[in-house]
């Protein structure tokens, strides 16, 4: 498996080289540009979902590290649930936004405040991880 990957890196680094070349070389670099940008699109998906399959088989394969994730991402789903249901949507004067040009709802300013309420509590715990296992290692 390692060695059909690194055929594949190699294959893809030469195409990327060349149309580096050929954008380097030409005049007219946006229908090569486009291909380049498409070609990083398309990379970044295969390397995403490539990288998730990864990741779940080797969670099927330990039920333990199985365990965890689930139990993080019930974790953060309640983290979410809690923050949507505190932020209260009310925070801003719709008619000064209106008046600006920008259309709010108070559905969206709600979003918006779970979001910040949400990042401010995952930011506290993160600290809170890393002082744990700084004082756990002692």
């Amino acid at each position: 498996m390692y060695k059909i990957a690194k055929i594949i890196a190699i294959i893809l680094g030469v195409i990327g080289l060349v149309l580096w070349v050929l954008i380097a070389r030409s005049d007219d670099n946006g229908s090569y540009i486009d291909v380049m940008l498409n070609l990083g699109i398309g990379l970044t998906i295969i390397a995403a979902v490539i990288t998730l399959l990864f990741s779940i088989v080797g969670l099927a394969s330990d039920t333990d590290k199985l365990k965890k994730s689930l139990i993080s991402l019930a974790v953060f789903a309640l983290v979410l649930i809690v923050s949507y249901f505190l932020a209260t949507g009310t925070d801003v004067d719709l008619q000064k936004m209106a008046d600006r040009g920008i259309q709010v709802t108070e559905g969206t300013v709600k979003t918006v405040g779970a979001g910040l309420i949400s990042f401010y509590v995952l930011t506290v715990l993160a600290i809170l991880a890393m002082i744990i296992g700084g004082f756990k290692k002692q």
